[in-house]
């Protein structure tokens, strides 16, 4: 029997990912809209996956930071950028999968 947090079945293409790039308040009035981005995986440091950028959310929220600790606490606060790239069979990049990601001022 399936648990209340397994999914029976997962729909949907991985030919393109989106990033979500959390940026501290501090310095996000320097991000601007269209700015260039690459992201490089954990571990593949030579290998830049360039990034088109798709919006800035409107919004500065408080960063989730989720630990898994009874005493979870909120005490930043970010700007979300989201950036988007083929998922090409020769850097092959798993949803969920963390990255470096570098914002061009």
């Amino acid at each position: 029997m399936l648990g209340a947090a397994t999914a029976p079945i997962i729909l949907g293409s991985i030919d393109d990912l989106q990033i979500r790039a959390k940026v501290d308040e501090q310095i996000a009035p320097r991000v601007r809209n269209g700015a260039r981005a690459v992201a490089y995986r954990k571990g593949a440091t030579t290998d830049p996956i360039p990034l088109e950028f798709l919006r800035i959310e409107p919004y500065i929220v408080p960063r989730k930071s989720m630990t898994g600790a009874s005493s979870e606490r909120v005490d930043t606060r970010v700007l979300q950028v989201v950036f988007r790239f083929a998922n090409c069979a020769g850097r092959k990049t798993y949803v969920g999968q963390q990255v470096d990601l570098f914002i061009e001022e």
